[in-house]
């Protein structure tokens, strides 16, 4: 591609970027589309956030997506914030119009979109595993999406309350809150229609990691989700299938959520067939060479 003065400015702000395939994919997606676009990893280093928000504006960049560990403390530093991003108090995707930013979160919208593209309606009974911001956004959009019943684990049962006491603020989702444990993880398991893995357990490179040891707990017809997106199947995921499970994992929310980037920032229609072809060899080829 040519870089010029027209060139849009688009990246994503985190710390660590190593394992990010954002760049990767809308890079792909530019090139494939012809746009005349730009891509960034941004690591901002810790106490660097704010400056680095004002070298957006000065830099005149289009937007970025935020990622770990910036998720939530972007927050004081934007103009307005989204309903959903409001609600979950986490934000994902920042636009930037001439200098007032809005932040936005597509994390759970993403996930919503991969559960229908799999052909999986939204659990009435679900269990998350984790409490963090990726969990917030999908249990806040599952509550508003037709899910009865919620329960919430974590090993650290106050986030677990937390984000439960949320959930009911927000909507009419019976929630239960537990500290994460073999026997609380079973107890919730056994009347699940959908497993949600939200804690990073199990992400590159401690692939051989699972937040639990056994599935067996789970019922037959129960969906198994991970929204870890590299490795492309986690152990996790391997529990499930080896139970005969259906399983859906991390990338499918992962390029649903850079989609709705695409067209929050750019207004655009995303080929979403070919951003899971770049997404899906890329994971694919990682996995071989694992193997």
């Amino acid at each position: 591609m040519t870089i010029n003065l027209e060139t849009c400015l688009l990246g994503v702000i985190g710390n660590p970027l190593t394992q990010s395939l954002s760049p990767l994919m809308h890079n792909a997606v530019f090139d494939h589309l012809g746009l005349n676009c730009l891509y960034l990893p941004l690591e901002i280093a810790a106490g660097s956030l704010e400056k680095a928000l004002d070298a957006l504006k000065v830099l005149g960049f289009t937007g970025v997506n935020v990622t770990i560990p910036y998720k939530t403390e972007v927050i004081p530093y934007l103009d307005v914030l989204s309903e959903e991003a409001e609600a979950c108090q986490a934000v994902n995707c920042i636009k930037n119009e001439q200098g007032r930013l809005t932040g936005y979160n597509t994390d759970g919208q993403g996930f919503l979109r991969a559960l229908k593209e799999a052909g999986v309606e939204s659990g009435e009974h679900t269990v998350i595993i984790g409490a963090g911001g990726a969990a917030r956004s999908v249990a806040y959009n599952l509550a508003r999406s037709g899910c009865r019943m919620l329960e919430i684990l974590d090993i650290e049962v106050n986030r677990a309350d937390d984000l439960a006491m949320f959930i009911e603020n927000v909507s009419n989702c019976t929630t239960h809150s537990r500290l994460m444990t073999p026997d609380n993880f079973e107890a919730a398991a056994a009347e699940a229609d959908l497993i949600i893995n939200c804690s990073p357990v199990g992400m590159m490179p401690q692939i051989s990691k699972s937040p639990v040891d056994s599935l067996a707990a789970a019922k037959n017809n129960a969906v198994i989700c991970d929204l870890i997106y590299n490795p492309i199947e986690t152990r996790f995921l391997q529990l499930g299938r080896e139970r005969g499970l259906k399983t859906i994992n991390g990338a499918a929310m992962f390029i649903h959520q850079g989609a709705l980037t695409l067209e929050i920032l750019l207004g655009i229609t995303p080929p979403l067939a070919f951003m899971k072809e770049v997404v899906t060899n890329q994971l694919e080829g990682k996995r071989r060479n694992i193997n």
